[in-house]
């Protein structure tokens, strides 16, 4: 897996190289390089909140079919999946496109984690050598490589160079470098750390050190945490919004805990890494809080189901009219036929009343006629 996030970490790396050379500021390079890769990965993101609002959309039905099949959980789920495959939604349509994305997050943050290899573009070799120059120092001046170990290792290593300025040069040296080379390389590390200056605190170090020594360098986490909370909160309003008819038990539960956990997560974390790194946190927290106000305003799982409720009790009240329609049809129908089988009936007893009278009608003519006529002497 390291593999996979180191391949990413390249093309990345890259980027965030040609960023810091066009804006030589570390604060300002870390947060252009997390909004260029948040809007490279936008359209992932769009397509899992569109899976969302699609769930969303089919919500009322949904609810209405648990209500139904309440007690034969088999056809619910048939039920469900017919509805699914009607309307083209997918349960995992969401699940690749957040996959991707924590693929991309673990390669910023191996981009983040290397400023050297990454962002000044020092290679292996000469980081592996600073590294040993300090681990294998003489006397008190050796370094536990404990320090050295995990993501931090550059981090840590730079932090520390001006300490070690002669000793890496002449690691570096051994490395296979000439000695020109060895005093650019490290030139350039000792300039990066430059921009790792936050109101005269290095921000290669952790902010917490004890109670006893707080620093300006608390700011970041605690500016991290408040920003993780109000990205919980706008997340969590519009989680609220889409499930308000739900009230599912324990969700309130969720509410807090996602409120909570969070801030608390991103506060503890910040205090126990490099302050570099924690301003990416803080950058992160930021465009996340952004992201997620634009894609509740293309597509907003409360307003499409609110529209999908006003939907579909439009349909059933059409499809009630229409049945009101149908039957008023079907008895008006049955009234005539009702009318006009009553009058066939009555046709056949007034005819039968007319046939005498124009049998005895020639007979009287007849009586007439002889009457009327002179008598042959």
């Amino acid at each position: 897996m390291t593999a996979i996030f180191d391949i990413l970490a390249i093309p990345l790396g890259w980027l965030m190289r040609l960023i810091y050379g066009l804006i030589p500021e570390y604060l300002l390079a870390i947060f252009l390089f997390t909004l260029i890769v948040r809007v490279i990965l936008f359209p992932l993101s769009l397509k899992t909140q569109k899976s969302t609002a699609d769930r969303a959309r089919l919500a009322p039905r949904l609810e209405r079919l648990k209500k139904k099949y309440e007690k034969d959980p088999k056809k619910l789920q048939e039920k469900q999946m017919a509805l699914y495959e009607k309307h083209g939604v997918s349960m995992t349509g969401g699940c690749m496109p957040m996959l991707v994305q924590m693929l991309v997050l673990f390669g910023i943050i191996s981009v983040i984690y290397a400023p050297l290899k990454h962002i000044a573009g020092v290679p292996d070799q000469v980081i592996t050598a600073s590294v040993t120059a300090m681990t294998t120092a003489e006397g008190d001046r050796k370094v536990d490589e404990k320090e050295f170990k995990g993501y931090y290792k550059e981090m840590h290593m730079l932090g520390r160079l001006e300490d070690y300025e002669t000793e890496v040069k002449a690691e570096i040296v051994k490395a296979g470098y000439k000695a020109e080379e060895a005093d650019r390389y490290v030139a350039e590390m000792k300039e990066l750390k430059k921009d790792f200056m936050f109101f005269g605190k290095d921000l290669l170090q952790n902010p917490w050190s004890g109670f006893a020594n707080i620093s300006v360098l608390w700011i970041i986490p605690l500016i991290s945490g408040l920003t993780a909370f109000f990205s919980s909160l706008l997340s969590m309003h519009y989680t609220k919004m889409a499930t308000a008819a739900e009230n599912q038990p324990g969700q309130g539960c969720s509410n807090v805990m996602m409120l909570v956990w969070m801030p608390a997560f991103s506060l503890f974390i910040t205090f126990t890494v490099p302050g570099g790194v924690g301003i990416y946190w803080i950058c992160s927290n930021l465009i996340a809080l952004l992201q997620t106000y634009v894609l509740n305003q293309i597509y907003n799982p409360a307003k499409i189901r609110a529209q999908a409720e006003i939907e579909y009790e439009e349909r059933r009240r059409q499809k009630q009219e229409d049945k009101k329609r149908l039957a008023e049809a079907r008895a008006k129908e049955q009234r005539e036929l009702a009318a006009q089988q009553k009058q066939e009936k009555k046709a056949p007893a007034k005819k039968k009343k007319q046939e005498p009278a124009s049998e005895e009608k020639p007979q009287e003519d007849a009586v007439a006629e002889d009457q009327s006529e002179p008598k042959d002497e």
